[in-house]
């Protein structure tokens, strides 16, 4: 299975961080009103210990990260704590005219099928509780880097675990862009900051190839 991160130990690693840092930063509070000196010396000691260890854990996940590219038909699952959403880019073509209007460039139109994976519910999420998916983010990038974005909205479809459906995204490209890739990936900004994250800083991406 192809993962945007580690799942529930990147959210679980974060949120220990997070909620570390607001215990210490009370008990710091508390040692400054109790006048106690030294309580506030090893508070900040282990405040710094535990920030360099996961910014140790976070640069070297990334580092040692590389890019995927996906060919058309597979899958790429994004983590949704306690259930997967499985997206795989089924068609690609392009165009002049779409919908009516001409394109400054190239229209490319990607087909994309989204599917609520039922293999993946964690055994504490009732079977048949829908999901409304987190924030996404889509674009297409090219060989220079560019990014063309594209609305989400077809993306925040409530789905039953096993259902699926498909969608189209719709990018007017220069005519010189070429190499196109699709990036779909969660859009919180909150996974700029896991571990092991394709959206954190330095960490290698899964993206869909546009062409064989």
């Amino acid at each position: 299975m192809i993962t945007d991160s580690l799942g529930p130990i990147s959210f679980g690693l974060f949120i220990i961080a997070v909620l570390g840092t607001f215990a210490l930063g009370a008990a710091f509070v508390l040692a400054l009103l109790l006048k106690k000196t030294v309580w506030t010396t090893w508070i900040v000691r282990a405040e710094v210990a535990g920030l360099a260890l996961y910014a140790v854990l976070f640069l070297f996940a990334s580092v040692t990260s590389k890019t995927r590219e996906l060919a058309v038909g597979e899958e790429k699952h994004i983590c949704e704590v306690d259930c997967h959403l499985a997206y795989a880019v089924t068609g690609v073509r392009t165009a002049h005219q779409w919908d009516g209007k001409t394109a400054q460039g190239t229209f490319y139109v990607v087909t994309v099928r989204v599917r609520f994976d039922s293999n993946t519910i964690a055994k504490w999420r009732p079977r048949d509780m829908p999901l409304l998916p987190n924030g996404r983010m889509v674009a297409l990038l090219d060989s220079q880097g560019r990014r063309y974005p594209a609305p989400v909205a077809a993306l925040e479809r409530r789905l039953i675990p096993g259902e699926e459906y498909t969608t189209e995204f719709v990018f007017d490209v220069p005519a010189d862009a070429t190499n196109a890739r699709l990036v779909l990936a969660s859009g919180d900004w909150p996974t700029r900051l896991m571990i092991a994250h394709e959206n954190a800083f330095l960490h290698g991406k899964v993206l869909f190839r546009l062409s064989a």
